[in-house]
């Protein structure tokens, strides 16, 4: 992943100093470039596949947020989109298009699907931030990248057999292959209706979910596509929503601690502080989680989102943002200090030890701290004992 966040950081930067040169090109070429790279697959690789993202909703949102935030950078930074063909700007929207879509399926109010679009992955739009976040941070860029009437125009006169068609004739195999490989999507798209979890739900094998697809308006939690930072700010009320603790209880005595790496501490310097990440104490299939690497996989998402809401001026100060800004100062100063002393933690029912150069410096936790860094507040005095 950490080329994923590489390219957000790129697109950030880009923004900034888009006539910055770099190795004798500017940061707005390097960036066209990349961008490219995704947009455009002459052909389709030896099994089938091609570059953009596959739109797949939930969990793919890990990555797929982060395309679509450096989407709409570039149709923000003039000296990045005049660099771009009329072909390829197109083909920005088409994919700005079809993620849109995957976030209507998996989020919408009218959307209670227990599947993504490829009709076999497990979700749910309740799930831990690590499954949402990422697909609200999508659906919030297309709305900016479109504005909000002609997103909800788009939805309501959606067409899935002329969207394949538009799939097909830029070779965005990836995507159309991945809503096809149920052949019962494309009807709920269209129509909505049910379809049952499959044979590996742990849970709920075979139990009918609902939806009315995506030819509506959308709203999630009653907040429109006219209001991203109330959509915005309600994930990060949820991801930052913990009371800083160290020692977890997980059953009897056993607790989560620190592995001592860089100091003798035992408790985060920032315990009893509000705005530890959600992840780490939450449940999951086997019972308490609590883990460093799950939290991190939340604010890789998190922190793009925000920093594209700062940049664009998108950001509400006085609408609960200093109140966030301040919770996320002591969550990813927690998590830091975690990752960096060690965290042994517990999730799928049994012990992780998790720390930074071994976990979460290789999926780019560098790229996205310092995104942390560079636009928002620092964290505030740790706790004094």
């Amino acid at each position: 992943m950490a080329p994923t966040f590489a390219l957000q950081f790129l697109a950030v930067a880009t923004h900034e100093a888009p006539d910055y040169s770099i190795a004798d090109k500017s940061l707005a070429q390097h960036l066209a470039e990349k961008l490219r790279y995704f947009l455009v697959t002459p052909h389709p690789y030896e099994d089938g596949t091609t570059r953009e993202p596959e739109a797949l909703g939930g969990i793919g949102g890990w990555t797929h947020n982060a395309a679509a935030q450096s989407l709409l950078l570039a149709r923000r930074t003039p000296q990045v989109w005049a660099l771009l063909s009329s072909d390829e700007k197109q083909r920005a929207d088409l994919l700005m298009q079809a993620l849109a879509v995957a976030a209507h399926f998996s989020l919408d109010d009218d959307n209670n699907f227990y599947v993504l679009l490829d009709g076999a992955s497990h979700y749910h739009r309740s799930w831990n931030p690590n499954h949402v976040a990422g697909y609200v941070g999508v659906i919030i860029a297309a709305s900016l990248y479109f504005g909000p009437e002609p997103l909800d125009e788009f939805f309501e006169t959606f067409d899935f057999d002329q969207f394949e068609k538009r799939l097909d004739a830029v070779n965005f195999q990836n995507i159309r292959r991945c809503w096809t490989y149920n052949p019962a999507i494309p009807k709920l798209l269209m129509e909505g209706g049910t379809i049952a979890l499959g044979e590996k739900s742990v849970l709920a094998r075979g139990v009918p979910t609902r939806g009315a697809g995506v030819r509506n308006r959308f709203t999630y939690d009653g907040i429109p596509l006219s209001q991203p930072w109330a959509m915005h700010r309600a994930e990060a009320v949820r991801l930052y929503s913990k009371a800083v603790r160290t020692q977890v209880t997980i059953h009897g005595k056993d607790t989560s601690r620190l592995l001592e790496r860089k100091s003798k501490a035992t408790v985060s310097p920032w315990e009893g502080q509000m705005g530890m990440c959600h992840e780490f104490e939450t449940t999951d299939w086997d019972g308490l989680r609590t883990s460093a690497i799950y939290a991190y996989e939340g604010v890789m998402i998190d922190i793009g989102t925000a920093s594209t809401l700062k940049i664009l001026g998108e950001w509400k100060s006085a609408e609960g943002g200093d109140m966030i800004e301040r919770r996320m100062g002591v969550g990813m100063a927690d998590l830091r200090f975690k990752a960096s002393e060690g965290y042994r933690g517990w999730s799928g029912g049994k012990e992780n030890f998790i720390w930074w150069e071994k976990d979460l410096e290789p999926v780019g936790a560098s790229y996205v701290f310092n995104l942390w860094e560079s636009y928002f507040a620092p964290p505030p005095v740790p706790t004094q004992p």
